[in-house]
């Protein structure tokens, strides 16, 4: 297979699948006549939308007050009585004020019949009116804030005052809530108050007296965020650009599945020498080439309708569809054509005909839509849980670009899992379509591709990893958000991220690896000593001691590096330490001086090395091994290494990537030179068992270590970790062999 991929083969076959699929007029329909008439179409839709949105709230709506109570609610009542008494006395205000019976909300009806049974209801102009409600198991604040309500009144003290002529009347005071940008909200609340300055115009002219105190006390509070009346439609352009990335895939996908096997010419394919996945990766490059041709036709379209007319800062403000906006979108259109395009080939992977591979695909688009549907939403918000889902996180992701700076840590979810599906569904579609019964059309793939293998291997397939991490990534990032919003204790804040790392990277890795049969010995290096067969036992005895004195010289030297690293790009402006963004670093220090040391380097040192050397330095740096250098495969590890530490609870630490990255590669190095896992949680523990013994000293006992800056190490400390890394380093090369002359396992 290393021969298709250096020696261009590979290139030649992926120009091959592209040719015959841009030969289909189908695709050039799709690619470039359907932009030229999708994207005027939906301008001019979007904009009488946007002009019903905007020009006001419905006046054959009832606006809905809400009251806490039905006390509450009976004095409103009582206030609005005596808007229509006001209204009755000869005051001619510039509204119409009518009696209405009650009604629900939306009810058209136009009668204006007065009702004495019934008062709950009051005409301010000529087709609207109040109507007022409890809300049943929610607040009013609540219910304003999910839009149950237009507008909640609070009421404070209800007076009596003396009218004369032995009448009395009321004064109220009245706390209103609104949401703040929501027309209708804003317009209950101008309509109230239009309502209860008549009560104050009537007893100022009936009294006829000096100053008279109003008789309605008014307080406005806008609650909530400000809602823009057309972020929802500016979620509309998202959804159409993947709807169409979407159709520029499905015709190359079944063309050149279905459609070859339709034609014959797919047993012929799978008859030649090559490997069946490099012929399913041609093709597979092939339909996401397409699918990128066509996003980036209708974002080009897009931008230009956009751009030219008055609809992009209609949508998205005085900033429009920015061409940086455009620069940002491209890239997720990318992720996610490279997600679908696996799914529709892995799909149509079982059809014997055009017309079967169209009737799979119907059900798949519909449930895409459901989701996509969601986000149109304007309430629905880019949350970090979002951020795992499939095609919901990458229409949030870009509808937030369009509309302003969308959140880190959701946006880094988006992507990183986007690509971790999409690896999966690949190798999902390669095992498919590498089947025999796949050739045939039979559907008997897909209880074989989830079988327990016959036969016991030595090391994991990248397949087999890819789609591991496309389950642990999404499981990690909720366990972990979820444990960080716990109000525990700093003690049990420890044990319980220890059980959930024993959990997901030691647990679990074991299970799968005894359902694929993959032998534990191998897979996760657990040789103690040298490995059989390495030469002479005493050659062997020096090697592992060798292999211990270097791992612990790393561990000694390298805690050093990590942290000034970290340091440095927090300095530069690459993020703030998560704990210092927090606010809790003294705080968390101080309880870390409380808990006995033992607790802290059992669940931060020991625990965290045993179970992430276990799998990133075992199944993860196999299964690169199994496939590609170990330099390469080194890299790699140390990069999904890097990647699993940025998320930090509920925060994205960017800055921890580096060092991370740094530490993997060096762990990485010691276990493919060892062919052992134990000298590095060796110096995995000592690394991290050092960074959280620097906890224990307060800023007077670091400062005689350290000197009056103790935010960095001296430079004779960090010269001379320098040198203990490189003495570990030296040490590492000449007592352990060449791992690239001896087998992997």
């Amino acid at each position: 297979m290393q021969e298709y991929f250096s020696k261009g083969r590979l290139g030649r076959l992926c120009l091959k699948e592209l040719r015959e699929s841009l030969r289909d007029r189908r695709t050039i329909i799709t690619l470039i006549l359907m932009p030229i008439l999708v994207y005027p179409l939906l301008s001019m839709a979007l904009q009488r939308l946007i002009l019903g949105t905007v020009s006001g709230p419905s006046d054959k709506q009832a606006y809905v007050l809400g009251a806490a109570d039905e006390t509450t609610a009976q004095v409103i009542a009582a206030a609005l009585r005596e808007t229509q008494r006001a209204a009755g006395e000869g005051i001619r205000p510039s509204i119409d004020i009518v009696r209405l019976p009650p009604r629900s909300v939306g009810d058209d009806s136009t009668s204006t019949e007065p009702d004495e049974s019934t008062n709950q209801a009051i005409r301010i102009h000529r087709d609207a009116a109040f109507s007022l409600v409890v809300p049943d198991g929610l607040s009013v604040g609540e219910a304003l804030r999910n839009g149950v309500l237009d507008l909640a009144v609070q009421v404070g003290t209800v007076q009596k005052r003396a009218l004369g002529d032995g009448r009395s009347s009321p004064v109220f005071d009245f706390e209103m809530e609104f949401r703040e940008g929501d027309p209708r909200s804003e317009a209950a609340m101008l309509e109230f108050r239009k309502a209860m300055q008549l009560v104050n115009d009537y007893q100022s002219a009936m009294l006829r007296g000096p100053s008279i105190p109003p008789a309605v006390q008014l307080l406005a509070t806008a609650v909530g965020q400000r809602m823009d009346p057309t972020a929802s439609l500016a979620g509309v352009l998202p959804l159409v650009l993947i709807l169409m990335t979407i159709t520029g895939a499905v015709y190359p996908a079944i063309d050149l599945t279905a459609g070859e096997r339709e034609r014959g010419t797919m047993e012929a394919m799978i008859a030649t020498p090559a490997p069946r996945f490099i012929l399913l990766l041609s093709k597979y490059v092939a339909v996401v080439t397409v699918a990128v041709l066509t996003a980036l036709a209708n974002l080009f379209a897009s931008w230009v309708t956009l751009s030219t007319g008055g609809l992009g800062k209609a949508l998205l403000g005085d900033r429009g569809f920015s061409f940086w906006a455009l620069v940002q979108i491209l890239p997720l259109l990318v992720i996610f054509a490279a997600f679908f395009s696996a799914i529709l080939l892995a799909m149509c992977s079982f059809a014997r005909s055009f017309k079967e591979a169209q009737a799979y695909l119907i059900p798949v688009m519909l449930v895409s839509l459901a989701p996509a549907l969601v986000t149109l939403m304007p309430n629905i918000e880019f949350s970090t849980l979002l951020g795992i889902v499939p095609l919901v996180n990458i229409l949030l992701l870009s509808r937030d670009i369009m509309t302003g700076a969308p959140a880190a840590l959701p946006a880094f979810a988006a992507v990183i899992s986007t690509l971790m599906y999409a690896a999966a569904a690949l190798v999902v579609a390669s095992r498919l379509f590498g089947a025999e019964s796949a050739t045939a059309g039979s559907q008997e793939s897909w209880s074989e591709m989830f079988q327990r293998p016959k036969k016991w291997r030595e090391l994991p397939d990248l397949g087999e990893l890819a789609i591991y991490l496309a389950f642990l990534f999404p499981i990690f990032f909720i366990v972990t958000n979820l444990a960080g919003q716990q109000n525990l204790s700093i003690a049990n804040r420890l044990w319980t991220n220890a059980a959930l790392l024993l959990i997901l990277f030691l647990l679990c890795p074991a299970c799968f690896a005894w359902y694929r049969k993959l032998r534990y010995r191998s897979t996760f290096l657990l040789h103690f000593g040298a490995p059989v067969g390495s030469g002479p036992a005493w050659l062997g005895a020096i090697r592992w001691v060798g292999g211990l004195v270097a791992a612990v010289l790393l561990g000694l030297g390298f805690w050093i590096i990590a942290y000034e690293v970290l340091k440095t790009l927090s300095d530069w402006g690459f993020g703030k330490l998560s704990l210092e963004r927090s606010g809790t670093l003294d705080q968390l220090t101080r309880e870390f001086r409380q808990i006995p040391f033992w607790i802290i380097f059992a669940t931060s040192a020991l625990i965290p090395a045993i179970a992430e050397e276990f799998f990133f330095r075992g199944f993860v740096l196999s299964a690169f091994r199994h496939r590609v250098s170990n330099g390469r495969a080194i890299l790699y590890s140390a990069l999904i290494f890097g990647v699993f530490h940025v998320i930090n609870g509920s925060t994205l630490s960017i800055e921890r990537f580096v060092p991370t990255l740094l530490i993997g590669l060096a762990l990485g190095l010691l276990a493919v030179r060892t062919r052992s896992l134990w000298p590095g949680i060796l110096t995995h523990t000592i690394h991290n068992g050092l960074l959280f013994w620097l906890t224990r000293f307060d800023k007077q006992e670091l400062e005689k270590w350290l000197g009056a800056d103790n935010e960095h190490f001296p430079w004779i400390w960090i010269v001379g970790s320098v040198l203990v890394v490189g003495a570990g380093l030296l040490v590492l090369w000449l007592s352990t062999p060449d791992p690239s002359h001896e087998s992997p396992t």
